[in-house]
Formats: structure tokens, C-alpha cells, sequence
């Protein structure tokens, strides 16, 4: 039989009685640290519960996945169900459009921009409505006024280009359209082929949500967006529960529309209680008294071994790497560096991002160089124009701006350091391609054959016995910064190394 915790055990006799601390609620919240058995306990939960129509809302089809395999093992057989926000949402348009299907890809945003831009637009200006149309329905579905989305602008490359503004085309301009676009898409019709945008976007903006579930609970809060949790109590019927769980202090994605203040807005809204889940399984005990450093109320389990914090010098970590490792940074720059270092030097060694290497590649082919000292010398010109004229607008921006331009400030300067890394000793920009084609990847991380160059971000829901950490890369400035680097701290299972280069002290 299971032993479990004096903490999994109040969080059960919620879900089986709808009390806790000793006095009926409705409604709980649950703080759970990294490490702490959060998927268990949810398993473990929902069987118990009386209720028969129950939703797991899970933030990713991977994690899904692995809560269907964990109900599907368990003793008590579970007749709800778990789906991703994402599938929950296009269930609720279904109900009001009927035959509409998905077709993941462009070509949603692509009509839409073209819908509503002039034909004289110029091709670059329509991409960037449609990106931005995109994003939009992601993150903010009830933008609607003019500077509703220029956060999301700044953060995701939306903004007009110097060449097109004296034209007229300036990022305001963007911004309106990419708003009619929305407006456009909220009006669609049945039979219409929608994007996985719209499984979001419609339910929320044109309240289509429908009361159908006695219990839902929400896996990985912190990383949700407000729309998304916004599906998840839409879908709850009157006088059925809420569970919420999750770990403010992982929440590190808010540059990508997460709420990271999800948990204590929706305790206070929905006067939730409160439930902790603070025992790690996963870290060694010496591991977690760091991370006390950032997160007090996290604990090691008592069978949890003593572990090891061990500090090297940057110019041996390509020597001391070895397979299964994992190096971790806050930028990628330095980790391409490690990584080529690693490479040269005969180690199997991956950087975790596919998506990242993408982008660098879609960057190469904007700047057009026809050899490398050309490429470097574009890249340099890139990185200048883009940063003078994000600093340009830092005096006049709105507080949620001023956050974006000073993050992509850093952004563009670790994307050109990166991209300037990854021409070392290639004879062509198609070998610089294929570097980064072959680099990049998000198959096998943390193998054992291998060795995973990752960033924070990258890494989080990852664990190796070992793990390097570049600190120079990390910063203390805000509660973000202080996340990233609990994260990065709670992936080490046993052994922890801080990665400094004398040459920066």
C-alpha cells in the first residue's frame, strides 16, 4: 500500500469531501513545488472525488499524454476525461458552429491580414498583421482599442521596419489592423476552416463557453494563459468545483502571455482555499537548501539523499561534461559556445530548441550575406539597428511596454552573440545552416548518450542526476529573474555544479 504525505492526504480529503483545513470550499488552490509528486497527487485526487463529470485541463498534449497513462495504471478506475485547453475550447465552438474544422498552420492568419490590408500593402507589412492578429488571439482575445497589443508587439517581433514607417506604415498601423483581423475571425461561420489560435480565441471572445463539467482541475497554472484559464472555469457549472494547481514560483513564460499571477487571482476571486504540496522527491537535500534561498517552504523528502554543490571553472566544463548531463543558461549564446566547445571535442551534445534554431535560420535568410565575413558584418548592422531603435522608444513607452523593449533589447543581442558563435570555422552561410539545423533539436533531450545544452526556459519539466549551471548568465533583478533561477536550481537531482568564468569577476 502507498504511504502518502500529511500534505497529499488534506489535498484528498478535498477532493473526496470539499473540505480543507477542517471547513468546507468550494474552490482550492495548490501551491506545489518542483519535484513534489504534483501529477501523483492529481491522479491520485480525482479518483476519489464523488463527482462523475471531470475535467483534467492539462497545458500541453505531452503532459496529456502522461496523465492518461498515470489515470490508466491507477487502481480506481477515473471516468472523466483529460484534454488539453486547446481541445476543450474547439469543443465549444463545435457547439456553435457546426462542421468547422482545424487546420493548423498560416493560412488563417494569412487571409485574415489580407482581408483587411489594402492591396497596395507591402507583403512584409501583411505578415506582420497576420503574426501579430495570431498572437493576439493567443494572449489578449478581448483586445480590441488601439494599444491593447503592443506588448505582445514588441515581444514578438510585430513592429513596423524603418524602411516602411516613412511610408506610413508604422507599427500603429500594424496594430489596427491586425485588430480588425481579429474582429474579422470572431465572426466566423459554420463550415470554415479554423486555426489553433481560434480554439482559444472563439469561446473567449464570443463567450461560447459551456457549463458541462461538475469538477475541473488545472494542471500547470502558472504557465497558462489568462484566456486559457479563463476556458477552464467557463466550462464549470454552477456549483461544481475548481481545482487549480500549480507553482507561482516556476513561472517563468510571462514574456508569452502566461498569468503568472494566476494562483493568488484566482484564490482571491474565487475565494479558494489553500493547500501546499512542498516536499520534493526529486532533489538531494543540499540542492533544496539552495533552493530555500529563493523559495523557503520547499522541503526535501526525508529519504532524499545528502547530494552535492560543486563550482568549476568555465574552461573546464568541456572536459567535465559528460553524457546525460544537462548545461544550463538563461541565454542561449553561452550555450552554443558550450556546445560547440563540446562537439569539437568528440561529446554528443544536442541544444534543446527547434523552434530556436528556426528563428536563426529565418534570420541568416533575411540578412541575404552571401559569404560569412558578410553575414557577421550584417548581423553586427542588425543587432545595432535593432537595439537603438528599441532604446528610442524606452522613454515614452507605458509600463507594459517599457518590460518588452527592455527584454528584447537582451534578446537581440544573445541572438546575434548566438549567431556569431555558430560561424566559427564554417567556409559558408549554407554550413552555418546546416550547424544550426543539426544542433538544434527537442528529440532525446536529457538521453544518456548525450549531452543537453538547454536554456531555463527550455529545460523546465526536465530532470538529470547532474546539472551545470552557467551562473553568469542569471540576474536577481525582479520575482521573474529569482524563478528562472529556482528552476534551473530544482532540474539537478543529485549533483549541482555552478559554472562561473573568472574572467568576468
Amino acid at each position: 500500500m502507498h504511504t502518502w504525505s500529511p500534505q497529499q492526504d488534506d489535498i484528498f480529503e478535498w477532493f473526496a469531501t470539499g473540505r480543507a483545513h477542517g471547513a468546507a470550499s468550494l474552490h482550492l488552490i495548490v501551491r506545489a513545488r518542483a519535484g513534489t509528486g504534483k501529477s501523483t497527487t492529481i491522479r491520485e485526487g480525482v479518483t476519489r472525488a464523488p463527482e462523475r463529470s471531470i475535467l483534467i485541463a492539462a497545458f500541453s498534449k505531452h503532459i496529456q499524454l502522461d496523465m492518461e497513462q498515470r489515470l490508466a495504471a491507477a487502481p480506481q478506475r477515473f471516468s472523466g476525461r483529460v484534454q488539453t485547453l486547446h481541445a476543450v475550447g474547439f469543443a465549444c465552438v463545435r457547439q456553435y458552429r457546426e462542421r468547422v474544422k482545424v487546420e493548423f498552420g498560416l493560412a488563417r492568419a494569412d487571409g485574415l491580414a489580407q482581408r483587411v490590408c489594402q492591396r497596395s500593402d507591402p507583403d512584409e507589412i501583411v505578415r506582420l498583421v497576420a503574426k501579430l492578429c495570431t498572437k493576439g488571439r493567443e494572449i489578449a482575445p478581448h483586445a480590441v482599442k488601439p494599444g491593447d497589443l503592443e506588448a505582445i508587439q514588441v515581444t514578438f517581433e510585430c513592429e513596423a521596419p524603418d524602411a516602411w514607417v516613412s511610408q506610413g506604415f508604422t507599427s500603429d498601423y500594424i496594430e489596427a489592423r491586425a485588430l480588425a483581423a481579429m474582429a474579422l475571425a470572431a465572426e466566423v461561420t459554420s463550415g470554415e476552416l479554423i486555426d489553433g489560435s481560434d480554439m482559444i480565441f472563439l469561446p473567449v471572445r464570443n463567450r461560447w463557453l459551456t457549463p458541462q463539467f461538475d469538477l475541473v482541475v488545472v494542471d500547470e497554472a502558472q504557465d497558462m494563459t489568462t484566456a486559457q484559464l479563463e476556458i477552464a472555469q467557463g466550462v464549470l457549472r454552477p456549483g461544481g468545483r475548481l481545482c487549480v494547481v500549480g507553482d507561482d514560483r516556476q513561472a517563468i513564460f510571462g514574456f508569452r502571455g502566461a498569468d503568472s499571477r494566476s494562483l493568488d487571482r484566482l484564490k482571491q476571486g474565487l475565494r479558494a482555499a489553500e493547500l501546499g504540496l512542498t516536499t520534493t522527491y526529486r532533489c538531494a537535500q543540499t540542492i533544496v537548501r539552495l533552493a530555500q534561498e529563493y523559495v523557503p517552504d520547499i522541503e526535501a523528502g526525508p529519504d532524499n539523499p545528502e547530494g552535492v554543490i560543486e563550482h568549476l571553472d568555465l574552461r573546464a566544463l568541456t572536459a567535465a561534461a559528460g553524457p546525460g548531463d544537462f548545461i544550463l543558461s538563461r541565454l542561449n549564446a553561452p550555450l552554443v559556445s558550450v556546445a560547440m566547445k563540446c562537439l569539437r571535442a568528440g561529446k554528443r551534445t544536442q541544444v534543446a530548441g527547434r523552434d530556436i534554431g528556426r528563428g536563426l535560420v529565418t534570420l541568416i535568410r533575411t540578412l541575404k550575406a552571401r559569404s560569412v565575413p558578410e553575414l557577421l558584418e550584417r548581423i553586427e548592422g542588425w543587432m545595432t539597428r535593432e537595439q537603438r531603435r528599441h532604446r528610442a522608444q524606452l522613454e515614452a513607452a507605458s509600463p507594459s511596454r517599457l518590460a518588452a523593449l527592455v527584454a528584447k533589447v537582451e534578446a537581440v543581442e544573445d541572438q546575434a552573440n548566438t549567431l556569431s558563435t555558430l560561424t566559427e570555422g564554417a567556409t559558408s552561410v549554407a554550413a552555418v545552416e546546416a550547424v544550426i539545423t543539426r544542433l538544434f533539436t527537442d528529440d532525446g533531450l536529457g538521453a544518456a548518450g548525450l549531452i543537453t545544452c538547454s536554456s531555463v526556459h527550455k529545460a523546465k519539466g526536465l530532470e538529470a542526476d547532474r546539472v551545470f549551471i552557467l551562473r553568469d548568465t542569471l540576474r536577481d533583478t525582479n520575482r521573474e529573474e529569482e524563478n528562472i533561477a529556482y528552476v534551473a536550481i530544482t532540474r539537478a537531482k543529485h549533483t549541482l555544479v555552478w559554472v562561473t568564468d573568472p574572467r568576468r569577476v
